[in-house]
């Protein structure tokens, strides 16, 4: 059909005229994002319009910074002013989280320094925390002057007291203490600062909320109904903070899913089934095929333990979960929830 005054391009054309692969062409034709002008019923093959190479172009150059597939359709469904101001907030969500992850790094090598002199602050502060209590575990760290740093130091004493003390009084502590030191700081921050401080804050949100839930069934690790109430206030806070910090659909699909699995084990099925939901409504726009399935497993935990499904649709779930790419990390989760809830 190309031949024919070049109205149409064959699939190997366009490829060539685009960039985008013909196996990234027919990925997204089944998904819908770009789909051919038109198609041979007898052969199947595909022809693509030239009114169609500038949104191939702009395809490949959008996957090209590893804009998530979902993010690009909602892009090419927009005027061509609306799509160069989607792709600057793209990118300014980009160059953020590539700042916290440079904070990371730094807060890597400074641990990994400390390590190399002796004991680290948030060793000195667990240890503190043990003989003398949580006043004095906060009081090791609370004199860092820098807020990044002691920010960093909380987070960081915070994974020691579960991971080695497995005490979640002190985890919790460390948690409330350095997001109030933290949000504090943040208030009179300039614009990119406040917003990593409060990032870093919404992660120890969210690892509270992590090693507070009764789920996982962690070995060494007793949650009493405190801890329990602790990590589904942190999971609020996480879902809350994700939100307004406006950290892209998988970070909100993973606080929905967090909230979901407290309620779940709180005793408000309904609740975490909705939660569950929206986690699989947000991975799905992600483009996370994995956690899409493991809300759906958990969703149908949920409604298993409300009463309102079967255990036959829970192991269809589990099996759909295993399939998925990816999905296998994540089965065994369902399964121990399963076995902690009695189901």
């Amino acid at each position: 059909m190309a031949a024919a005054g070049r109205s149409l391009y064959t699939i190997g054309e366009f490829s060539r005229l685009t960039g985008l692969t013909e196996k990234a062409l027919r990925l997204y034709d089944r998904r819908r994002l770009l789909q051919p002008a038109a198609t041979d019923d007898g052969t199947g093959y595909r022809y693509y319009s030239p009114e169609q190479v500038d949104d191939g172009r702009m395809v490949a150059m959008l996957r090209a910074i590893d804009m998530p597939l979902a993010e690009i359709e909602r892009v090419l469904a927009l005027s061509p002013g609306q799509r160069a101001d989607a792709v600057g907030r793209y990118w300014y969500r980009v160059e953020r989280d590539l700042d916290e992850r440079r904070t990371t790094v730094r807060a890597v090598r400074h641990l990994a320094e400390e390590k190399e002199q002796g004991v680290s602050n948030a060793e000195r502060a667990v240890a503190a925390g043990r003989s003398e209590g949580a006043f004095a575990a906060i009081a090791q760290i609370a004199e860092i002057d820098d807020a990044v740093a002691a920010g960093e130091a909380y987070a960081e004493a915070q994974r020691e007291a579960y991971w080695t003390a497995r005490d979640l009084s002190l985890v919790a502590a460390f948690a409330y203490a350095g997001c109030t030191r933290l949000l504090t700081a943040a208030h009179d921050a300039d614009t990119d600062t406040a917003y990593r401080l409060r990032s870093s804050a919404k992660a120890m949100m969210y690892d509270l909320a992590s090693f507070s839930w009764p789920g996982w069934d962690e070995e060494g690790i007793v949650i009493g109904d405190n801890d329990a109430a602790a990590g589904l206030a942190a999971a609020r806070s996480n879902l809350v903070m994700a939100i307004d910090l406006e950290k892209g659909d998988l970070a909100v699909s993973r606080a929905h899913w967090m909230l979901g699995a407290h309620l779940l084990t709180a005793g408000e099925p309904e609740g975490a089934a909705e939660q569950f939901t929206r986690a699989g409504e947000r991975a799905e726009a992600a483009g996370a095929e994995a956690e899409v399935a493991l809300a759906a497993a958990f969703r149908a935990l949920s409604d298993l333990a409300a009463g309102t499904g079967s255990g036959d649709a829970l192991d269809r779930a589990v099996a759909e979960l295993g399939a998925a790419d990816g999905g296998e990390a994540f089965w065994g989760q369902v399964e121990t929830a399963r076995r902690v809830l009695g189901l």
